[in-house]
């Protein structure tokens, strides 16, 4: 194994912004598997610090590779997709973070952080179910040894050995309940309406939002910037609110006893900045 090897890498996710999406999609695998015979190298050499650093960069182009497919499934459209693919780089950020920095925006780690919070922000999504379990039998996903308090094993969860990251194996459990909670631990568990003709799961949502935003960008790495505040909106789009509904300002108030006196209703408002000119033909959205 040569040290430049590592280095062609590294120039290799440093320029992660300068090719297109489906280029750079295209040539993940080959990087995969030169990392991965590197990292054989290293372990067959008992070199632990190559061997890590590698399962670093393994980490990084999995979350640069998982945010543009993310950003692929948002231009075509599928936007359940793409929420799971943006889970999937919070959580590989999550992991990366212990063992390198990811605030350094060398690998546009910092940019993918943000942008994948901004996009998460953008969704419909405000109930998800939350299954709770019994852990019944767990192993250590290295040496195979079956966990419990009184039963541990010589390797530390979230700790890197060998190139490989210790975690746990569920090798049983019970469901014991399932509930509707606002911050999951799981944001994949979305869910969605039954059609009762076809018994089909049915895509309720809205994802204006989401698909303006996109629409707006010409590439993944375009910033971009949310700002979210509240205005006035004129008392004539809600004619067909009554004087004693609920105000449709959302405080749980009369009408008449809340924004009916003022000079409009206070509504969300979702300021968009581009850092690149969006294409001449987005259409303005009005989000109440």
């Amino acid at each position: 194994m040569k040290a430049s090897d590592l280095e062609e890498i590294r120039k290799y996710l440093s320029n992660v912004s300068v090719q297109t999406s489906a280029k750079r999609l295209s040539e993940a695998g080959g990087i995969k598997q030169r990392l991965k015979n590197t990292k054989e190298v290293a372990v067959s050499n008992t070199d632990h610090d190559t061997a890590k650093l590698v399962w670093c960069y393994e980490q990084i182009l999995n979350i640069q590779e998982n945010f543009l497919q993310a950003f692929g499934n948002l231009k075509s459209g599928k936007f359940y997709e793409a929420w799971c693919l943006f889970e999937r780089v919070e959580i590989e950020l999550h992991h990366l973070e212990r063992h390198f920095p990811t605030s350094d925006n060398v690998f546009k780690l910092a940019l993918i952080d943000k942008q994948t919070r901004q996009f998460q922000s953008l969704y419909p999504y405000k109930y998800f179910l939350s299954p709770g379990y019994l852990i019944l039998e767990a192993s250590c996903s290295l040496c195979g040894q079956k966990r419990s308090i009184r039963n541990p094993c010589e390797h530390i969860l979230g700790e890197i050995y060998n190139g490989e990251m210790c975690c746990r194996k569920i090798g049983n459990a019970r469901l014991l309940e399932t509930s509707l909670v606002e911050n999951p631990a799981q944001k994949y568990s979305v869910p969605f309406t039954i059609d009762p003709e076809t018994g089909k799961q049915v895509d309720h949502y809205d994802y204006s939002l989401v698909q303006y935003v996109t629409r707006g960008l010409r590439e993944a790495f375009d910033e971009w910037e949310s700002k979210w505040t509240q205005r006035r909106h004129p008392h004539s789009r809600y004619k067909h609110i009554g004087r004693n509904d609920q105000c449709p300002c959302e405080s749980n108030k009369k009408y008449k006893k809340c924004c009916l006196n003022e000079s409009g209703v206070l509504r969300p408002h979702l300021e968009i900045t581009f850092s690149i000119p969006p294409p001449e033909d987005l259409p303005p959205i009005m989000y109440t």
